[in-house]
């Protein structure tokens, strides 16, 4: 081990860790590694032998040799299509190799992921707990390429070799822990991190692109998890979120996801506090919305409405009433509640909606009569309570 260890380190000394004519950040500075950023690229080297879990699609796997962890801009997010042909024309060893030499780095050292988020967005957390520490370099955007596991998906690998996805939005987790795990406690690792990433989804309400479900993560997340190694430190057996490496994993990851897809997408739980961001995945926008109440609003109350649109769609009551009536249609896509029932109960729901909009609670059971049932578009009931509460808001009636 001992050997090993000069080794390492003759070699950190015969290489320089980055590339010249690019300013560097440095973003972290540690016994262990120095994180930098530098221009399209994070590079994290290791300034100790770790072994590294990654899904680098070059050096991937489970791996000892690697020094640099690096997370990079491929592309442009929009349209950028001479950089994703580039891509689609190299083959992965070819592309890895490219970015070595842009960095000055060894490319069998190396492991790689990509994105189409910007490198000045990344977010670092550090959990501790005595001397146990975790660090978190998450880069993050999820606006065109959101999926949950499961959804109908679009790539295939078939006789005629890899076709590369677009990095059109991608979630890349760079996770370092300063103990050595054994291969087990690494594996269960990258399932606490991938627990992590859906839980900040589903907190944010980020839904599916391909499918009516809030999303577990993206099609081309990537991740790579260091974990020290040392024979003189005993390596910790588990990484379960019943012990504190799990708790320290799960912790500093959502932290940096949240603050990455804050900085890259403007997300956080004011962004999602809205009505068409709690319906959207169920194919609620603002056009048929305006178009909906057109039809049953009196022309003065409909562009009264209008002018204050902005202001209905993020009332915190409706919105709350909104994400009721969106649990009610996941409980009905999920099957929990029967068939036959679910008209019903979207207009129950869809009552609630209108007392929240017109601000009298009272009038429930008058919103429930007048809303009647829909048992064709799922959604009318709900623009209809719109509508009647917005009508009652400013009525003059005797009810309580």
């Amino acid at each position: 081990m001992l050997f090993k260890v000069l080794v390492w380190c003759c070699l950190l000394l015969a290489h320089h860790s980055v590339a010249s004519g690019r300013a560097e950040v440095v973003l972290a500075d540690t016994d262990k590694f120095v994180a930098q950023r530098q221009g399209r690229y994070i590079t994290i080297e290791l300034r100790r032998p770790h072994r590294l879990l990654s899904t680098s699609r070059v050096n991937g796997g489970q791996n000892e040799g690697v020094r640099y962890l690096v997370n990079h801009q491929s592309m442009e997010p929009e349209k950028d299509n001479a950089r994703f042909n580039k891509v689609l024309t190299m083959s992965s060893e070819q592309y890895h190799r490219e970015v070595a030499e842009e960095l000055g780095v060894s490319a069998t050292e190396m492991v790689l992921l990509g994105t189409a988020a910007s490198m000045n967005r990344i977010a670092h957390v550090t959990e501790r707990y005595r001397a146990l520490q975790v660090d978190a370099f998450v880069t993050a955007g999820v606006k065109n390429n959101a999926t949950r596991a499961g959804d109908p998906a679009r790539w295939y690998q078939g006789a005629d070799g890899n076709q590369l996805a677009a990095y059109r939005g991608t979630i890349n987790i760079l996770l370092l822990i300063n103990r050595p795990l054994t291969p087990a406690a690494q594996a269960r690792a990258v399932s606490v991190v991938v627990e992590a990433k859906a839980s900040v989804l589903s907190q944010l309400a980020v839904p599916s692109k391909i499918s009516p479900h809030i999303a577990t993560g993206t099609g081309t997340d990537q991740y790579a998890i260091a974990a020290l190694i040392d024979d003189q430190v005993p390596s910790l057996e588990s990484a379960s979120t019943h012990v504190k490496l799990g708790e320290l994993i799960g912790t500093a990851v959502r932290k940096a996801l949240l603050e990455a897809l804050r900085w890259q997408n403007g997300l956080e739980p004011s962004a999602a506090g809205s009505v068409l961001h709690a319906l959207g995945r169920f194919g609620a926008d603002e056009s048929a919305l305006v178009a909906s109440l057109a039809k049953h609003l009196p022309a003065e109350s409909h562009q009264l409405l209008m002018n204050n649109l902005h202001s209905l769609l993020t009332e915190p009551r409706v919105v709350a009433a909104a994400y009721g009536y969106a649990a009610v249609l996941d409980r009905i896509q999920y099957q929990t509640v029967p068939p036959d029932t679910a008209a019903e109960a979207l207009r129950d729901q869809a009552a609630v909606v209108a007392a929240a909009v017109s601000m009298k609670p009272g009038n429930w059971g008058q919103y429930w009569r007048e809303l009647g049932l829909d048992r064709k578009n799922t959604l009318q009931a709900f623009y209809r309570a719109l509508a009647l509460g917005w009508q009652d808001k400013w009525a003059t009636d005797e009810a309580p």
